[in-house]
Protein backbone atom coordinates (compact mmCIF):
# COMPACT_ATOMS: atom_id res chain seq x y z
CA UNK A 1 0.00 0.00 0.00
CA UNK A 2 1.16 3.61 -0.39
CA UNK A 3 3.53 4.98 2.21
CA UNK A 4 4.19 8.53 3.26
CA UNK A 5 6.88 10.30 1.18
CA UNK A 6 10.32 8.97 1.96
CA UNK A 7 9.04 6.17 4.18
CA UNK A 8 8.81 2.38 4.03
CA UNK A 9 7.08 -0.35 5.98
CA UNK A 10 9.23 0.19 9.05
CA UNK A 11 6.74 -1.53 11.33
CA UNK A 12 5.95 -4.50 9.12
CA UNK A 13 7.45 -7.03 11.52
CA UNK A 14 6.27 -5.51 14.77
CA UNK A 15 2.51 -5.50 14.35
CA UNK A 16 0.03 -2.73 14.97
CA UNK A 17 0.77 -2.45 18.66
CA UNK A 18 4.50 -1.88 18.09
CA UNK A 19 3.89 0.56 15.26
CA UNK A 20 1.60 2.70 17.40
CA UNK A 21 4.60 3.25 19.69
CA UNK A 22 6.75 4.72 16.92
CA UNK A 23 7.48 8.41 17.16
CA UNK A 24 6.27 10.63 14.36
CA UNK A 25 7.35 13.95 12.92
CA UNK A 26 5.17 16.96 13.68
CA UNK A 27 7.46 19.53 12.08
CA UNK A 28 4.93 22.29 11.38
CA UNK A 29 4.22 24.43 14.43
CA UNK A 30 4.48 23.54 18.08
CA UNK A 31 3.30 20.16 19.28
CA UNK A 32 1.08 19.84 22.32
CA UNK A 33 3.17 19.48 25.47
CA UNK A 34 2.56 16.91 28.16
CA UNK A 35 1.28 19.69 30.39
CA UNK A 36 -1.23 20.69 27.76
CA UNK A 37 -2.34 17.08 27.42
CA UNK A 38 -2.81 16.85 31.19
CA UNK A 39 -4.82 20.08 31.17
CA UNK A 40 -7.10 18.75 28.45
CA UNK A 41 -7.63 15.61 30.50
CA UNK A 42 -8.21 17.40 33.82
CA UNK A 43 -11.96 17.86 33.49
CA UNK A 44 -12.70 14.39 32.15
CA UNK A 45 -13.46 11.12 33.86
CA UNK A 46 -10.23 9.15 34.00
CA UNK A 47 -10.06 5.55 32.86
CA UNK A 48 -6.99 3.41 33.21
CA UNK A 49 -7.86 0.75 30.65
CA UNK A 50 -9.41 1.18 27.24
CA UNK A 51 -10.33 -2.49 27.31
CA UNK A 52 -13.04 -1.62 29.83
CA UNK A 53 -14.50 0.86 27.36
CA UNK A 54 -14.61 -1.63 24.53
CA UNK A 55 -17.90 -3.23 25.51
CA UNK A 56 -19.67 0.05 24.82
CA UNK A 57 -17.58 1.06 21.84
CA UNK A 58 -19.72 -0.70 19.24
CA UNK A 59 -22.47 1.70 20.23
CA UNK A 60 -20.31 4.52 18.94
CA UNK A 61 -20.61 3.18 15.41
CA UNK A 62 -24.27 2.23 15.66
CA UNK A 63 -25.73 4.17 12.79
CA UNK A 64 -22.31 4.57 11.19
CA UNK A 65 -23.02 2.22 8.32
CA UNK A 66 -26.08 2.67 6.18
CA UNK A 67 -27.29 5.79 8.01
CA UNK A 68 -24.08 7.81 8.20
CA UNK A 69 -24.99 9.63 4.99
CA UNK A 70 -28.34 10.62 6.49
CA UNK A 71 -26.89 12.91 9.16
CA UNK A 72 -28.84 16.14 9.52
CA UNK A 73 -28.19 19.74 8.60
CA UNK A 74 -25.42 20.14 11.16
CA UNK A 75 -23.07 18.11 8.96
CA UNK A 76 -20.72 20.54 7.19
CA UNK A 77 -18.41 19.49 4.33
CA UNK A 78 -14.72 19.97 5.08
CA UNK A 79 -12.04 21.06 2.62
CA UNK A 80 -8.31 20.42 3.11
CA UNK A 81 -6.32 23.18 4.79
CA UNK A 82 -2.53 23.30 4.98
CA UNK A 83 -1.51 23.59 8.67
CA UNK A 84 1.52 25.66 7.69
CA UNK A 85 3.78 26.83 10.51
CA UNK A 86 0.97 27.54 12.96
CA UNK A 87 -1.42 24.56 13.05
CA UNK A 88 -4.77 25.06 14.74
CA UNK A 89 -5.96 21.42 14.81
CA UNK A 90 -8.93 22.08 12.53
CA UNK A 91 -10.95 19.51 10.56
CA UNK A 92 -9.47 20.96 7.38
CA UNK A 93 -5.95 20.28 8.66
CA UNK A 94 -6.97 16.71 9.46
CA UNK A 95 -8.13 16.29 5.84
CA UNK A 96 -4.84 17.72 4.56
CA UNK A 97 -2.69 15.51 6.79
CA UNK A 98 -4.61 12.38 5.81
CA UNK A 99 -3.79 13.00 2.17
CA UNK A 100 -0.18 13.79 3.06
CA UNK A 101 -0.06 10.30 4.56
CA UNK A 102 -1.53 8.61 1.48
CA UNK A 103 -5.08 8.18 2.76
CA UNK A 104 -7.50 8.91 -0.09
CA UNK A 105 -10.31 11.02 1.33
CA UNK A 106 -13.60 10.69 -0.52
CA UNK A 107 -15.48 13.05 1.80
CA UNK A 108 -14.98 14.54 5.24
CA UNK A 109 -17.77 16.13 7.26
CA UNK A 110 -17.86 17.99 10.56
CA UNK A 111 -21.02 17.43 12.58
CA UNK A 112 -21.11 20.76 14.36
CA UNK A 113 -23.91 19.78 16.76
CA UNK A 114 -22.03 16.84 18.25
CA UNK A 115 -18.54 18.05 17.28
CA UNK A 116 -17.77 14.77 15.52
CA UNK A 117 -15.87 14.06 12.30
CA UNK A 118 -17.28 11.70 9.67
CA UNK A 119 -14.72 10.37 7.22
CA UNK A 120 -15.40 8.48 3.99
CA UNK A 121 -12.17 7.09 2.58
CA UNK A 122 -11.16 5.00 -0.40
CA UNK A 123 -9.15 1.98 0.63
CA UNK A 124 -6.10 0.85 -1.32
CA UNK A 125 -5.96 -2.35 0.75
CA UNK A 126 -6.28 -5.80 -0.79
CA UNK A 127 -5.84 -7.77 2.46
CA UNK A 128 -7.04 -7.48 6.05
CA UNK A 129 -3.48 -6.64 7.10
CA UNK A 130 -3.27 -3.72 4.68
CA UNK A 131 -6.70 -2.57 5.82
CA UNK A 132 -5.41 -2.48 9.39
CA UNK A 133 -2.42 -0.47 8.17
CA UNK A 134 -4.81 2.19 6.93
CA UNK A 135 -6.78 2.19 10.17
CA UNK A 136 -3.60 2.61 12.21
CA UNK A 137 -2.45 5.49 10.00
CA UNK A 138 -5.78 7.31 10.19
CA UNK A 139 -5.74 6.93 13.97
CA UNK A 140 -2.19 8.33 14.15
CA UNK A 141 -3.16 11.39 12.12
CA UNK A 142 -6.28 11.89 14.27
CA UNK A 143 -4.32 11.44 17.49
CA UNK A 144 -1.21 13.45 16.70
CA UNK A 145 -2.52 15.91 14.13
CA UNK A 146 -5.71 16.84 16.01
CA UNK A 147 -6.00 15.65 19.61
CA UNK A 148 -2.37 16.21 20.65
CA UNK A 149 -2.56 19.70 19.13
CA UNK A 150 -5.56 20.68 21.23
CA UNK A 151 -8.62 19.82 19.14
CA UNK A 152 -11.84 19.40 21.12
CA UNK A 153 -13.51 17.07 18.59
CA UNK A 154 -15.34 14.18 20.29
CA UNK A 155 -15.33 11.24 17.87
CA UNK A 156 -14.11 10.16 14.48
CA UNK A 157 -16.51 7.92 12.54
CA UNK A 158 -15.32 6.32 9.32
CA UNK A 159 -16.72 4.43 6.36
CA UNK A 160 -14.79 2.65 3.60
CA UNK A 161 -16.39 3.59 0.29
CA UNK A 162 -15.12 0.64 -1.77
CA UNK A 163 -14.40 -2.34 0.53
CA UNK A 164 -13.26 -5.66 -0.84
CA UNK A 165 -15.23 -8.77 0.14
CA UNK A 166 -14.92 -9.26 3.89
CA UNK A 167 -13.14 -5.95 4.54
CA UNK A 168 -14.15 -3.79 7.47
CA UNK A 169 -16.68 -1.23 6.25
CA UNK A 170 -16.51 1.22 9.11
CA UNK A 171 -14.92 1.88 12.49
CA UNK A 172 -14.71 4.68 15.06
CA UNK A 173 -12.44 6.18 17.69
CA UNK A 174 -13.24 8.24 20.76
CA UNK A 175 -11.06 11.32 21.32
CA UNK A 176 -10.76 10.41 25.00
CA UNK A 177 -9.12 7.11 24.02
CA UNK A 178 -6.52 9.06 22.06
CA UNK A 179 -5.93 11.41 25.00
CA UNK A 180 -5.36 8.50 27.38
CA UNK A 181 -3.09 6.78 24.86
CA UNK A 182 -1.05 9.96 24.36
CA UNK A 183 -0.78 10.43 28.14
CA UNK A 184 0.47 6.87 28.60
CA UNK A 185 -2.61 5.86 30.57
CA UNK A 186 -3.61 3.26 27.98
CA UNK A 187 -1.32 0.82 26.22
CA UNK A 188 -1.10 0.29 22.48
CA UNK A 189 -2.88 -3.04 22.91
CA UNK A 190 -5.78 -1.51 24.82
CA UNK A 191 -6.12 1.27 22.26
CA UNK A 192 -6.04 -1.09 19.30
CA UNK A 193 -8.53 -3.51 20.85
CA UNK A 194 -10.95 -0.66 21.63
CA UNK A 195 -10.86 0.46 17.99
CA UNK A 196 -11.21 -3.14 16.79
CA UNK A 197 -14.42 -3.54 18.77
CA UNK A 198 -16.05 -0.74 16.78
CA UNK A 199 -15.40 -2.40 13.42
CA UNK A 200 -18.49 -2.89 11.27
CA UNK A 201 -18.81 -5.46 8.50
CA UNK A 202 -21.36 -5.94 5.73
CA UNK A 203 -24.06 -8.60 6.00
CA UNK A 204 -22.17 -11.01 3.74
CA UNK A 205 -19.14 -10.83 6.01
CA UNK A 206 -21.07 -11.77 9.12
CA UNK A 207 -20.69 -15.26 10.50
CA UNK A 208 -23.39 -17.18 12.37
CA UNK A 209 -21.92 -15.91 15.61
CA UNK A 210 -22.31 -12.33 14.44
CA UNK A 211 -18.61 -11.49 14.28
CA UNK A 212 -16.85 -10.09 11.25
CA UNK A 213 -15.26 -12.66 8.98
CA UNK A 214 -11.87 -10.99 9.11
CA UNK A 215 -11.74 -10.43 12.86
CA UNK A 216 -8.69 -12.21 14.21
CA UNK A 217 -7.29 -13.18 17.59
CA UNK A 218 -7.29 -10.86 20.57
CA UNK A 219 -4.16 -8.77 21.00
CA UNK A 220 -2.50 -9.16 24.39
CA UNK A 221 -0.05 -7.01 26.31
CA UNK A 222 2.89 -9.25 25.41
CA UNK A 223 2.17 -8.85 21.70
CA UNK A 224 0.78 -12.39 21.29
CA UNK A 225 -2.72 -13.47 20.37
CA UNK A 226 -5.21 -15.52 22.34
CA UNK A 227 -6.96 -17.89 19.94
CA UNK A 228 -10.72 -17.92 20.27
CA UNK A 229 -10.74 -15.42 23.12
CA UNK A 230 -12.87 -12.44 22.15
CA UNK A 231 -13.58 -11.20 25.66
CA UNK A 232 -10.79 -8.62 25.47
CA UNK A 233 -11.51 -7.35 21.99
CA UNK A 234 -10.15 -8.20 18.58
CA UNK A 235 -7.27 -6.93 16.51
CA UNK A 236 -7.10 -7.62 12.81
CA UNK A 237 -3.82 -8.46 11.13
CA UNK A 238 -0.30 -8.02 12.38
CA UNK A 239 1.13 -5.21 10.28
CA UNK A 240 0.68 -1.50 10.61
CA UNK A 241 1.72 1.75 9.03
CA UNK A 242 4.87 3.78 9.22
CA UNK A 243 5.33 6.89 11.31
CA UNK A 244 2.72 9.54 10.66
CA UNK A 245 3.88 12.34 8.39
CA UNK A 246 2.42 15.52 9.83
CA UNK A 247 5.27 17.61 8.46
CA UNK A 248 3.84 19.63 5.60
CA UNK A 249 7.23 20.72 4.32
CA UNK A 250 9.13 19.11 1.44
CA UNK A 251 10.44 15.60 1.98
CA UNK A 252 13.86 14.52 0.78
CA UNK A 253 13.41 11.21 -1.11
CA UNK A 254 16.89 10.21 0.06
CA UNK A 255 15.97 10.32 3.72
CA UNK A 256 16.12 7.14 5.78
CA UNK A 257 13.24 4.66 5.88
CA UNK A 258 11.68 6.11 9.01
CA UNK A 259 11.21 9.66 10.26
CA UNK A 260 11.38 8.59 13.88
CA UNK A 261 14.96 9.79 14.20
CA UNK A 262 13.91 13.38 13.56
CA UNK A 263 11.03 13.24 15.99
CA UNK A 264 10.53 15.79 18.72
CA UNK A 265 9.42 13.02 21.03
CA UNK A 266 5.81 13.20 19.92
CA UNK A 267 5.13 9.49 20.20
CA UNK A 268 2.80 8.06 22.75
CA UNK A 269 5.68 6.77 24.92
CA UNK A 270 6.76 10.13 26.30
Amino acid sequence: MPRYPGGTAACSDGGDRDCLKAESTIGSGEKGTKGETDERNAGRTRRTALAALGTASVGLTAGCLGTIKQFGGSRVPVDPTDPGDDPEATPGEFYFLLEENDITVADLYHDTDDNDLILFYESDATTATESDDEIAMIYRVFSEGLIDRGSDVNHLYTEVTDPFDGQVEGWAVNAQWAEEHLAGEASDVELWNAIARTKQYGDEAETESGTGANESETATDDGTAADGDTSDGTADGENSTDDTDTNTGETDPNESDSTAGSSNGNGSDE
